[in-house]
């Protein structure tokens, strides 16, 4: 985890910094048990890289008498609900820690809260993480992120602890849904669990705080190392968020490799995936019927073409605007973050007249504006010249 710390003793203050975030400490009064301290990030950490809402605990030790603190330890002290002065919030009933929220502008923040605790001379250290604790999956082994001890706990309240940074799918015994650490910082046990899952600072998988408020995810293609962002629709498959951009290369390096599929020009806010058809330089032979799924090279590993069957109820809803446009296109709300776009088939600029994907034998081919008024059925149609998106699916 990245964390800075700083440490406050009676009359000295210390302060050190990581490259995301500085902190100053401003003052403590050990009468009502405040501590006040400054957080803040440096002009060049304010990126996408680094996040603007940050986890805080605060460990604490007892100053003897003798103004030592021989034979005591450093302890985690609970936050007092009143007290905090910024824009922070909880998790839950959850005092061992807090969120802070910086500025967008500036991330910064000056804090002061009131320690739960008893002595009357302490010591304190503050910590922050802009990373909260996850979870990734591979050959059916979990591999925890964060400062152990972990606590896993199911929809149902129940725990499970953890004290290794490991732990094999057999060897869980409740089904967990959220994870926290060492610094009580809280973290979701990611539902998809496919070994390509990606999950750092911003690529989080979680539910979704809008529409549906389904789950979503992000994946890496070994391919090309490509970040993909998943959802997952009411039928609980995993659907791609984005249209597929891998152009044939076996691994990232990868020279004299077969060019697969071509670019696309397309407004700025557009997916601008490549357009694949159904040669060996397109979308590559398939396996299955129309109405099945769809075994393609053209996917990442684990993942498969929809059906038409499975396809066609994203694209025929005669619901206007539809629930799966993005939210630029004829103003669809996106509601389960699925976010197609309604592109023509021939390598025209998305934004125009009909969805165009490839699932099954051939390319779903849906005419918006027809449809919304006279609700034609999905069409499964003949393989043609045009070219046209990929989006993969798969179930876990």
């Amino acid at each position: 985890m990245k964390t800075i710390l700083f440490f406050l003793a009676m009359l000295v203050s210390v302060a050190a910094s990581t490259q995301v975030t500085n902190v100053e400490p401003l003052g403590v009064n050990y009468t009502d048990k405040t501590v006040s301290f400054r957080v803040w990030w440096n002009a060049d950490s304010r990126d996408a890289t680094h996040l603007s809402k940050v986890w805080v605990w605060i460990d604490y030790i007892k100053i003897n008498s003798n103004n030592t603190t021989s034979g005591n330890t450093w302890t985690r002290a609970a936050v007092s609900a009143a007290s905090p002065t910024a824009s922070i919030s909880y998790d839950g009933s959850n005092r061992q820690g807090f969120w802070l929220q910086g500025d967008s502008g500036n991330y910064s923040a000056t804090v002061t809260v009131r320690l739960n605790i008893t002595e009357s001379n302490f010591n304190w250290c503050a910590y922050v993480s802009d990373y909260p604790p996850n979870v990734t999956a591979n050959s059916g082994v979990y591999t925890l992120r964060g400062t152990p001890p972990f606590t896993l706990t199911a929809s149902d309240g129940a725990t499970q602890p953890i004290t290794g940074t490991t732990l094999t799918a057999s060897a869980l015994t409740i089904t967990p849904i959220t994870i926290i650490d060492a610094t009580a910082c809280p973290g979701v046990f990611c539902i998809y669990q496919g070994s390509d899952l990606f999950i750092d600072a911003t690529h989080l998988c979680q539910q979704r705080t809008s529409g549906a408020q389904n789950w979503e995810a992000w994946i890496k293609d070994v391919r090309d190392n490509h970040i993909y962002r998943i959802v997952q629709m009411p039928t609980n498959t995993w659907w791609m968020a984005e249209d597929l951009m891998w152009d044939g290369k076996p691994n990232p390096t990868a020279t004299g490799y077969t060019i697969r599929g071509t670019d696309r020009s397309c407004g700025a806010h557009y997916g601008c995936g490549r357009f694949y058809n159904s040669t060996a330089t397109g979308a590559g032979p398939y396996a299955g019927d129309a109405n099945s799924r769809r075994v393609s090279d053209v996917c990442p590993m684990g993942w498969v073409l929809p059906s038409s069957n499975e396809f066609c109820p994203y694209a025929t809803t005669t619901v206007d605007p539809q629930p799966y446009l993005g939210a630029e296109e004829f103003g669809g709300p996106d509601t389960y973050g699925l976010t197609l776009w309604l592109c023509a088939y021939n390598e025209w600029t998305c934004g125009t007249v009909h969805t165009a994907y490839v699932c099954g034998f051939s390319a779903v081919h849906w005419y918006y504006r027809s449809a919304t008024v006279t609700g034609l059925p999905c069409s499964d149609a003949t393989e043609r010249n045009g070219k046209r998106n990929v989006r993969c699916v798969r179930d876990l």
